[in-house]
């Protein structure tokens, strides 16, 4: 992100590069989905599309906790006499109608009735729905009317609740996302920005569902409190400003259009992980690596479309609904008060005797703990915490157990990264003890800076480091 407050306070001066209030009409799709087989790329496509919108009009499921905003109300009865109406429960909300509307089914309730009909060879009778409006409510018989005849499917029926005007807080959220990130960040949550290439480090990657610097435990995804906070204080040491001069309901807007962003880009990664296995050009090649036969090709190659046909009728519309469930499920678990880290003991005194070695000081112990080969901090931040330790200077391993080109470490996307140098007294994710211990105990995320909570460093060892890296930028 790179605007404080709108257009004006561009830190570098390409604010002609995209206009402020435009919001650009489609995302992209991510380069694995383009190595998909035609068909399958079209399934994933098409998936993300239906699943997200666009950003002019983006969309997404209730169960993913994001709140896109919406009057819900709830069905009390189904009138016998009127097929495109519904009897809700007494409410005081202003429907402030014509608006869109959206049955909330249950989604796994919602797929059987999918499935049964294309084994019946039958259309989804829920499709029906696309674009379904409530148009009138009439207050003293609570009947709540649509623009088109209800399917005669059993998921309509008492208890079951109704969004009005869904989606429009995103909607919202998108424009504001267009005015004061998109410019770093890139429509699609990308990293990739008209402005993303002038700035070292680049902007975040939303895509793949990691964030450097939260309070939650090293497997589960950032929490909404911690994304509001980035937002709050920005990330010192980077292009990553403050926003905390912007309305608190235009941060939770912000915060969700984020979160929305990358579920959006964690989707695609799974599907093209899923399909992939089986379905991407590099499988149907590899089939025909030694076949030179032609006859012999077009045959591999009809039964391998074939069998991909099947698996997109059969397994695929299965495999894409609990991608979906199960991401939504870790996103809300982030939210769990059991997700965040809290130190079982309290932070000691520094200059009082360290709890995990009290014949020195906490201080003293966190030197000896941080130049020591079990913490091995000083092999990455250096001796004097100047961020020039010998893994600097090294090739490291790729994922592939390749090398990378150039020297020193690299992050999960495969940027260069210096280690911080912890004599400037700049913390990216925060100077507060408290956030700190959570970099140690939890490592950061997406890069190689490890976990020691639980896996080597009690917490009283961790807070005598965390002691005796706060005294490093008093020299």
């Amino acid at each position: 992100m790179l605007f404080r407050a709108g257009c004006g306070v561009l830190l570098v001066g390409l604010s002609a590069l995209t206009g402020c209030d435009h919001v650009p009409s489609e995302f992209s799709y991510s380069e694995a989905t383009s190595e998909l087989m035609p068909a399958a790329e079209t399934a994933v496509k098409k998936t993300l599309d239906e699943t997200f919108g666009t950003p002019e009009d983006p969309t997404i499921p209730h169960y993913f906790p994001v709140d896109r905003g919406g009057t819900v109300v709830t069905i009390e009865d189904i009138p016998e006499d009127a097929a495109n109406a519904v009897l809700l429960e007494a409410t005081d909300e202003e429907l402030n109608l014509p608006q869109s509307a959206q049955f909330l089914f249950d989604p796994e309730d919602a797929f059987d009735v999918r499935m049964e009909a294309a084994e019946e060879e039958l259309p989804n009778p829920l499709a029906e729905l696309s674009g379904l409006k409530a148009t009138s409510f009439a207050a003293d018989s609570s009947l709540l009317q649509f623009n088109t005849d209800l399917p005669d499917v059993e998921l309509i029926e008492p208890g079951l609740e109704i969004a009005i005007n869904p989606n429009h807080k995103l909607k919202q959220a998108s424009q504001l996302y267009a005015q004061h990130c998109l410019h770093c960040h890139g429509v699609t949550g990308d990293g990739n920005g008209p402005t993303a290439q002038f700035m070292q480090p680049p902007p975040r990657d939303y895509r793949a569902g990691i964030f450097k610097f939260t309070s939650t435990g090293p497997q589960d995804k950032i929490s909404t409190a911690d994304l509001k906070y980035v937002l709050e204080e920005g990330i010192p040491g980077t292009y990553m400003p403050s926003f905390n001069m912007l309305p608190d309901e235009q941060l939770n807007l912000l915060v969700d259009y984020v979160k929305f962003l990358s579920m959006r880009g964690e989707t695609e990664k799974n599907l093209n992980i899923e399909v992939g296995l089986d379905f991407s050009k590099v499988v149907l090649e590899e089939e025909l690596e030694d076949v030179e036969d032609p006859e012999e090709r077009k045959e591999i190659e009809a039964d391998f479309e074939e069998e991909l046909q099947e698996f997109l009728t059969f397994d695929y519309p299965e495999i894409a609904l609990y991608a979906k469930l199960d991401l939504a499920e870790a996103w809300e678990n982030a939210d769990d008060e059991s997700a965040v880290l809290y130190p079982s003991i309290a932070r000691p005194d520094p200059n009082a005797p360290s709890l995990a070695n009290p014949e020195v000081s906490s201080i003293e112990n966190g030197r000896l703990l941080y130049l020591s080969k079990d913490a091995q901090c000083a092999s990455c931040h250096g001796d004097t915490g100047r961020g020039n330790g010998y893994q600097t200077f090294q090739f490291q391993k790729k994922q592939d157990g390749s090398l990378y080109e150039v020297v020193g470490l690299h992050d999960a996307w495969g940027n260069p990264l210096e280690p911080r140098n912890l004599t400037t007294g700049i913390y990216r994710g925060g100077r507060r003890p408290i956030d700190v211990f959570r970099r140690i105990y939890a490592g950061i995320k997406g890069t190689p800076m490890p976990v020691f909570g639980g896996r080597g460093l009690s917490d009283e060892q961790i807070w005598d480091i965390v002691n005796y890296l706060l005294t490093m930028p008093q020299g």
